[in-house]
């Protein structure tokens, strides 16, 4: 492992070096306005349920101006609005039903899995609970909205190459609590590899199968970034963030404005905290207020900073992700709730049955490096077997060199312990960070019946095998 080690500090100093680090805008070009997805058209009139047409099929975008690189995006199906990437949201309210006509445009078959959606087991879109849908066919996923928060969709078949071509999108439920703000805007955070060309560089290197693919330029709401956003002076908005990358880890900073993390994967956090960076892991998404002080014509910068997630990742120093122009004072900010989000303990003791989850990185001459959980790598692996309604506790144990965030499919948990505990981690969470070298605990109960996944959410260590199967028995 320490050779390994090396010769990945190595890859990673020639990836800085040869310019595959994230690139700004060609030369002349000046940073786009950040653009807001567009919202599905919703084609019933009932006002309690949303139903959609949705369509995944071959694009293209322009990631480098001027540079037309072929994509897989998803599109409405209801209306004229061209494929974008990230794909048209699904907006809905707590308690409504939610049918999504699906239709398969592209070469190979696929699915949608609604990630962090509390849904069937035949409405999660996994290859464990659902047969892929094949090109030219359609699917029915039909669930209710049961929780408010920020959520998102994408493939789960051969998701580090579907989402990486560019399916993904986000999913809003509202509801609950809801503080005043002058936008709600949702920021789809990602990287894509390119070649010099513009076109995407499909190929998976040993670097990126040890840490995830390793883009060169990083999107927002699929633009290059930094892009360029104007807000009031004085005024506040609500950004929902999700890292829809496929390894890339995002710590997120602002200098001459104000955060303030009011939720997580499972909805609002029972106590805001005001981080001075947000660590937001792949996966992971967290609900933010952000508030401009400064006076009009000030500005500030949407960065991400280097973390430490292993294997001696070199620090390219401050990124830029949304550059944010002050201008005319807006109306002040109305008084922020006084209560928040609910996370009402599990009951969890000392009997509380405890489960181990140890994962591994393993490495054979001559071969790819393989991940495994519990020694065993998927898919030849055991389905893990419990009972509906039971609470236990899953110890996590990372035995490896790198952080790896750990995703759990159809229901919430809560973090009990671990080395990297935060303000951020107190509410519901369906995807969170396992730092290398330590073991995290949470609490979960089982519901509902079905075949579930878990699994690491750096892509390219699922499809190698980091992901398992959990068998929620009546």
């Amino acid at each position: 492992m320490r050779a390994q080690q090396h010769t990945l500090a190595l890859l990673g100093a020639l990836l800085v070096a040869c310019g595959s680090a994230a690139q700004p805008p060609p030369s002349g070009s000046s940073p786009a306005q950040l653009k807001e997805p567009a919202t599905l058209t919703d084609i019933n009139p009932d006002p309690d349920v949303v139903e959609v047409e949705l369509v995944a099929g071959v694009s293209s975008t322009e990631y480098l101006a001027g540079k037309p690189a072929e994509v897989w995006a998803y599109r409405d199906g209801a209306s004229n609005a061209a494929p974008s990437i990230p794909g048209p949201m699904l907006r809905a309210k707590v308690g409504d039903e939610v049918v999504v006509h699906f239709h398969n445009e592209l070469p190979e078959e696929t699915t949608i899995h609604w990630h962090g959606m509390r849904l069937p087991p035949e409405a999660d879109g996994t290859p464990s609970s659902q047969t892929p849908v094949l090109p030219g066919e359609d699917y029915e996923y039909r669930f209710t909205a049961r929780d408010a928060s920020s959520f998102w969709y994408h493939p789960h078949v051969r998701a580090y190459d579907q989402i990486e071509r560019g399916l993904y999108a986000p999913l809003v439920v509202t509801g609950g609590v809801t503080p005043e703000v002058a936008a709600d805007r949702y920021l789809v955070l990602d990287e894509v590899k390119l070649n010099a060309d513009g076109t995407l560089n499909g190929d998976t290197s040993e670097l990126d199968r040890m840490l995830g693919r390793q883009g060169n330029v990083l999107l927002v709401n699929g633009q290059h970034a930094p892009v360029d956003l104007q807000v009031a002076a004085g005024s506040r908005e609500r950004w929902r963030f999700v890292n829809a990358a496929n390894g890339r880890f995002f710590n997120l900073r602002i200098p001459g404005a104000q955060l303030l993390v009011i939720g997580s994967d499972g909805g609002l956090l029972p106590q805001p905290y005001s981080p001075d960076s947000l660590l937001i892991t792949p996966g992971e998404r967290y609900d933010v207020l952000v508030t401009f002080d400064g006076a009009e014509g000030s500005s500030a910068t949407l960065q991400t900073i280097h973390y430490d997630r292993g294997h001696d990742i070199p620090d390219p120093g401050p990124l830029g992700l949304v550059s944010v122009r002050t201008g005319p004072p807006g109306e002040a900010p109305a008084p922020l709730p006084e209560t928040w989000g609910e996370a009402p303990a599990l009951p969890v003791d000392a009997a509380t049955p405890s489960r181990p989850f140890v994962l591994e990185e393993l490495e054979t001459p001559g071969l790819p490096v393989i991940f495994t959980i519990n020694g065993e790598q998927w898919p030849d692996n055991k389905p893990v077997h419990v009972q509906r309604g039971d609470v236990e506790i899953w110890e996590v144990q990372n035995m490896a060199a790198m952080d790896h965030p750990f995703h759990l499919h159809g229901m919430f948990f809560q973090v009990l312990s671990g080395s990297a505990m935060s303000p951020g981690l107190a509410g519901w969470k369906d995807t969170v960070n396992v730092p290398q070298k330590s073991t995290l605990r949470f609490a979960v109960q089982y519901d509902p019946p079905g075949m579930w996944m878990f699994h690491c959410h750096i892509l390219e260590h699922a499809e190698l095998g980091m992901m398992g199967d959990l068998m929620v028995m009546p």
